[in-house]
């Protein structure tokens, strides 16, 4: 683009220079005939010879001066441009050019921390006359609902303990592949189980027999099955 402004001005220089250049006027034609010179023959009226067609200059008839003023008027007008195309060039030569644009290159998104399942509780903590009691899971056999209390039955002690505690509560709490809930009542251990049936189910050491509520007898069911 540049290129091209320059040359655009160089073409409107050569043509101001043109347009200022004087032409060469026209030839004036020939005076009336003087005396003849010595030696030359008079053919009639016509020294020298007969007379010749006056001089025509077709290129002034056809392209004749321009007047100064009209001169002026071209050459501002060309002058004018001729800047503009010279300023225009020598703003584009000396534009300074963009930097590169550097390659971004993403850096790769950490990968997410394997998870780490959570151990299974090894207790369940209650409080019992004003002190927190800690019990072993696999020291559970069975649970028993009492209202607002619960007998929870252990392998290491003969009776119960009973605490302020709700069965729906500890179902949430303890885990399901250990323990499940047969009775509105009840929630036994799954590996103490003995001998089991549809309607109830045997607990080992001490032999002690629980029913299994109605609506809990698909789950046990299918328990049984996979079992």
């Amino acid at each position: 683009m540049a290129f091209a402004l320059v040359a655009v001005a160089l073409a409107l220089l050569a043509v101001t220079i043109w347009l200022f250049l004087d032409r060469r006027p026209p030839q004036a034609p020939p005076g009336p005939p003087g005396p003849p010179p010595e030696g030359m023959e008079v053919f009639g009226d016509f020294p020298g010879g007969p007379p010749q067609e006056p001089f025509h200059d077709d290129a002034a008839e056809h392209h004749p001066p321009l007047k100064p003023e009209w001169k002026m008027i071209y050459g501002s007008i060309l002058a004018i441009l001729m800047t503009l195309c010279a300023v225009a060039a020598v703003y584009l030569f000396r534009k300074p050019k963009p930097a590169p644009v550097p390659l971004l290159i993403p850096e790769p998104e950490p990968e997410p921390p394997a998870h780490v399942p959570e151990e299974a509780p090894v207790a369940i903590h209650f409080k019992s006359e004003h002190k927190t009691v800690s019990i072993r899971l696999d020291d559970i056999r069975y649970i028993e609902s009492m209202s607002e209390y619960v007998k929870i039955y252990l392998d290491s002690q003969p009776d119960p303990l009973v605490v302020l505690y709700s069965l729906k509560r500890l179902v949430e709490e303890l885990p399901a592949d250990k323990f499940m809930r047969i009775h509105r009542s009840y929630i036994i251990a799954l590996d103490r189980i003995r001998e089991a049936s549809a309607s109830s189910v045997v607990l080992e050491t001490p032999a002690t027999t629980l029913p299994v509520g109605e609506s809990y007898r698909p789950a046990f069911r299918k328990f049984l099955a996979e079992k």
